[in-house]
């Protein structure tokens, strides 16, 4: 099996984790991370409908709004694509909505902690206190990217080719604050 970088193994390998006191903000990579993009057609609607709900998630997440399910987490990156958000993808997903697995293009870090939103608010610039809505479409260093934003904790979804030079992006700036690598 191939193994993938994300970009923390290179820009915080070599960064040591404070043991005094509590960190202002933590980094961390998710690799537990699952994505499925279902691209359909409006006429497909009800087809989405049956294959979220096999996913656990009962209801059509409007345009970047999050739907949580059972087992997966569900959330239109587009209006005609949905990204399918879990630890495990079942098999056998309906190819009349074009599955596509995101989960080898994409990486995933997040940042928590108490000055976490002070850190993305310095990052991009998206007001993450909408309380309607938790899943973000913006701009990192001029990369496209994804942000979900739940209890001051955010999951950024970047392209794997841009990771690197991203998360030392998120290091340089969270370097003002206590930082701690998970």
């Amino acid at each position: 099996m191939v193994k993938f970088y994300s970009g923390l193994e290179s820009a915080l390998a070599n960064q040591q984790a404070s043991n005094h006191g509590t960190p202002d903000v933590i980094i961390a990579e998710r690799r537990d991370v699952k994505i499925m993009q279902l691209s359909f057609f409006e006429t497909q609607e009800a087809a989405v409908k049956k294959e979220l709900a096999r996913f656990g998630v009962s209801d059509m997440p409007h345009f970047s709004v999050l739907k949580s399910g059972r087992t997966a987490d569900a959330a239109r990156v587009e209006m005609s694509k949905i990204w399918l958000i879990a630890d495990a993808m079942p098999q056998g997903c309906d190819s009349q909505l074009y599955p596509l697995d995101l989960s080898s293009s994409r990486a995933v870090i997040r940042l928590s902690g108490v000055k976490a939103p002070e850190v993305m608010a310095r990052i991009c610039a998206v007001d993450f206190r909408d309380k309607q809505r938790n899943f973000y479409g913006a701009n990192m260093h001029h990369v496209g990217v994804h942000i979900h934003h739940h209890d001051d904790i955010f999951d950024i979804y970047m392209p794997r080719s841009f990771a690197q030079s991203l998360t030392e992006t998120v290091l340089d700036i969270a370097r003002q604050y206590h930082v701690q690598m998970a």
